[in-house]
């Protein structure tokens, strides 16, 4: 019966083995051949089905004879769970402890704990001499790189230390230790039927190594980044780009230093790194989208510019890139990492190259922008980024970056269109009243008000000037009608308070300036008509939302001489020159207004300052 059992078995070892080869040598022939999404498709069939093989193999007892076919299987199970980044680290860890029991018990040893670095020191204690120490270093490899992603780096080093231990014994220093005894293969190994591959593969295995501590070493410097440590983590990241590793990885290294300099106040510093990091590896698309973000603090509108548009191109070119099973991103957990090396997706970053061209004034190009992202917008293109990129703004503030553009090339009956999509979607949503609190409910409701207020303000812009006042007045009496329905009168919550958040301050400054934009612009088309009355009363109320605007003042005093009442005018006028900007303006804290907002201003009709002082002039005299 024994011999049956032996023959079953052996018959299984065999089959399995082919099963697994074959695995393996699917992904490994289409990964030569194919890219982007056939490989994704191709990763999740080999990751179900190795995981099927797995079951198969962990269905019967654990003995030693098939105990090398199980951990290469495991192996790659791990391997291709890794290379799932929607599949995250579920279930890694307990497949990894599984498989370390089961060795043991193939080994005739009984666990004493469940404890992952308990049964690490078993299973390294009792496999050293063994044909089986190799597939445990690899496995030993996975569980590094599980633990660098969860940032568990106190396993890491105590890990380390156990491996140090089970080959050599005079290791100084738990890095030295992660250099040496730490093997990691990138690819899914055969079967144990094929040792040559292993030996294939120890060229690479410093280079690997590296990788993996470079990693540790990372993390490690964002520790020290988010304890406000920053000097030390910059000297950190300088020591290790001095370690052999992929040029990627090198590249990645010089675009932390990069970061570190930017927090130090030293951009001219980052930028040099960014460009280095770019020498290295030009892939390096977070170097590329680090180095935009410096040229806009710097205000150096045409290197932002050239920057977003050779990442625009990057990012496409990135969308067909190869599947690589464990990504050197994939390692780190920290969040000051993560968002460093997070890079825009094809319409976060032409999203972005749209509204530096708005704010630098290249309207035609910003026009373009905006124009595709609406049609983008239209033809249900991917709208939500994945993990590893920053988000789109909301769609309706995208929509009023592209009317203010379209605002400012003249095409007024564009802007009137694209503004009555935001209307239609926003402005059955903005409740009776409005009350100001932190909940999400009311924080969208503040959203929808500011946004469908906006709209109709612009709508308003392009009607006065296309001559038509009295559409005009109708949309900004529209605007006006929406913003009072929130109480942005009070400058003491402008001044901040523990019940609103800074996002639902920002909006209640934007819908207080908005306000009193409206009620000018109204003023305006009521001059066009020659309501003076009328015009008047909205001047000064767009000064009491707002005091301190010079235009409004300007428009306020051109009122008072249409109306006859020059006397008035010249005081008014005598008194607003003789005082300062800041007497008249309210102290509150200025917190930055949106874009599409900080756009739109200058773009009403003007009052000739040169003539009203010529006549301000004459009437003094």
């Amino acid at each position: 019966m024994d011999r049956e059992n032996c023959l079953g078995r052996r018959g299984c070892l065999d089959f399995w083995t082919k099963e697994n080869n074959s695995i393996i040598t699917k992904w490994k022939s289409v990964q030569r051949v194919q890219k982007g999404n056939h490989q994704k498709d191709l990763l999740k069939q080999c990751y179900s089905e190795i995981g099927k093989l797995l079951q198969k193999i962990q269905g019967l007892p654990s003995v030693a004879a098939t105990l090398s076919l199980e951990l290469t299987v495991l192996y790659n199970t791990l391997l291709f769970s890794f290379g799932l980044s929607d599949h995250g680290g579920a279930g890694r860890g307990e497949l990894l402890t599984l498989g370390l029991v089961r060795a043991l018990e193939a080994l005739d040893s009984e666990p004493q704990s469940s404890d992952p670095l308990d049964l690490w020191r078993a299973v390294l204690q009792i496999s050293g001499s063994q044909e089986w120490i190799v597939f445990f270093h690899q496995l030993a490899c996975l569980q590094w790189a599980e633990w660098l992603s969860a940032g568990q780096l106190e396993k890491i080093r105590e890990l380390a230390v156990l491996l140090a231990d089970s080959r050599v014994s005079h290791c100084r220093m738990a890095e030295r230790t992660v250099m040496f005894y730490i093997q990691q293969i990138l690819c899914p190994v055969d079967s144990i039927s094929r040792p040559e591959y292993l030996q294939e593969k120890q060229i690479q295995k410093n280079i690997i190594i590296s990788k993996y501590l470079i990693s540790y070493v990372f993390l490690v410097g964002a520790e020290m980044m988010e304890a406000g440590e920053v000097s030390a983590a910059l000297l950190n990241f300088q020591e290790a780009a001095a370690l052999p590793c992929p040029r990627s990885v090198l590249a990645q290294v010089h675009t932390l230093m990069g970061l570190c300099l930017r927090q130090l106040g030293r951009p001219q510093s980052a930028l040099q790194c960014y460009r280095k990091a770019l020498e290295i590896d030009f892939g390096c698309l977070s170097a590329l989208y680090q180095s935009s973000l410096v040229f806009r603090q710097l205000a150096v509108a045409q290197a932002e510019i050239e920057a977003l548009r050779l990442l625009h191109s990057a990012v496409k070119e990135s969308c067909c890139n190869w599947i690589h099973l464990i990504t050197h991103e994939s390692l780190l957990c920290s969040p000051s990492l993560i968002s460093t090396f997070k890079t825009p997706a094809v319409l976060g970053v032409k999203h972005s190259l749209a509204q530096s061209n708005l704010r630098y004034g290249r309207i035609s190009e910003a026009v373009e922008q905006y124009l595709d992202l609406l049609t983008s917008f239209h033809n249900d293109e991917q709208l939500v980024t994945t993990d590893s990129s920053p988000a789109l703004p909301r769609i309706p503030e995208i929509y009023l970056e592209a009317a203010v553009s379209l605002l400012k090339a003249k095409r007024y009956w564009d802007v009137v269109a694209v503004c009555e999509e935001v209307v239609a979607k926003t402005v059955d949503l903005i409740p009776q009243r409005l009350t100001l609190d932190h909940t999400e409910g009311k924080k969208e409701s503040l959203n929808c008000a500011l946004w469908a207020a906006t709209a109709f303000f612009f709508q308003g812009q392009a009607f006065t000037w296309l001559k038509e006042s009295k559409e005009s007045i109708s949309n900004y009496t529209r605007c006006i009608n929406i913003v009072i329905k929130v109480p942005v009168e009070h400058t003491g919550w402008l001044r901040g308070g523990p019940d609103l958040c800074e996002e639902t301050l920002t909006s209640i400054m934007a819908l207080r300036r908005l306000k009193a934009l409206a009620f000018a612009g109204r003023g305006v088309s009521f001059m066009a008509r020659q309501q003076g009355k009328e015009a008047l009363l909205n001047f000064q109320l767009s000064l009491q939302a707002t005091p301190g605007c010079e235009e409004t003042e300007l428009w306020l005093t051109e009122a008072l001489w249409s109306l006859g009442r020059r006397e008035e005018a010249v005081a008014f006028w005598s008194k607003h020159q003789s005082s300062t900007r800041e007497e008249t303006v309210e102290e509150v804290p200025q917190r930055a207004l949106p874009l599409y907002l900080m756009s739109s201003v200058g773009e009403m009709e003007t009052v000739d300052a040169e003539e009203m002082r010529r006549r301000m002039r004459e009437c003094s005299s």
